[in-house]
């Protein structure tokens, strides 16, 4: 978080993974990362391998369903914390070149930012240059502890890698990423199906 928000003096409380953010009235998430500052403020980080999981509006529902767990009722709006939606991506979604973009939003007519405290960071993981970025983009992608630049990864690649717990805790990991893609995978299915079946229902109405 340091790192890409260029900000040594973040103090992350607690971080927990594939965590599930319920909406009682639509789409449920479950994060692959959600972390929090001392101050209140939310993290959500999320390594995309595809570009479609990285669209725009899904950055955005991310970050309304981060605000409305972050206010309890009763509070004054000034008391919600700036949230951050943070993409980590294989590929560059955004197509600029740039190793990071960071979208918040403006005022139109003078250009002047609007300060709602809403934050969206897309990470080129494309670039692994020799800034601090470039750097972790390349630990991110290093299977050899001995080869990473930051002894912090490092510490942890090997205790996932090297010891009988880790490897567990990896397991359980990597079973809770599959259960979340294929709760997407058969999401999106049965979408396009009632989109197949709405269109048949138009077709036989306008056939009558």
């Amino acid at each position: 978080m340091r790192i890409i928000l260029n900000n040594d003096k973040i103090k992350v409380v607690k971080a927990v993974t594939q965590q599930k953010l319920k909406n009682m009235s639509g789409h449920d998430l479950q994060l692959d990362i959600l972390a929090q500052e001392e101050n209140g403020k939310l993290f959500n980080v999320e390594v995309q391998n595809h570009s479609s999981g990285a669209a725009a509006r899904r950055a955005r529902y991310h970050l309304s369903l981060l605000d409305a767990h972050s206010l309890p009722k009763g509070e004054v709006y000034q008391k919600l914390p700036d949230n951050y939606v943070i993409f980590i991506t294989q590929y560059d979604v955004l197509k600029g070149g740039l190793p990071i973009y960071h979208i918040n939003r403006i005022i139109e007519e003078n250009n002047v930012a609007f300060a709602d405290g809403s934050h969206i960071i897309y990470v080129n993981n494309k670039i692994k240059d020799n800034t601090p970025l470039g750097r972790l983009m390349h630990d991110f992608n290093c299977a050899d502890p001995d080869d990473m630049y930051y002894p912090e990864l490092a510490e942890k690649a090997r205790y996932f890698k090297e010891t009988e717990k880790g490897l567990t805790n990896m397991g359980d990991v990597f079973e809770k990423l599959l259960a979340k893609r294929e709760k997407e995978a058969v999401e999106k299915a049965a979408k396009e199906k009632n989109i197949e079946f709405a269109k048949g229902l138009l077709a036989d109405g306008m056939s009558i």
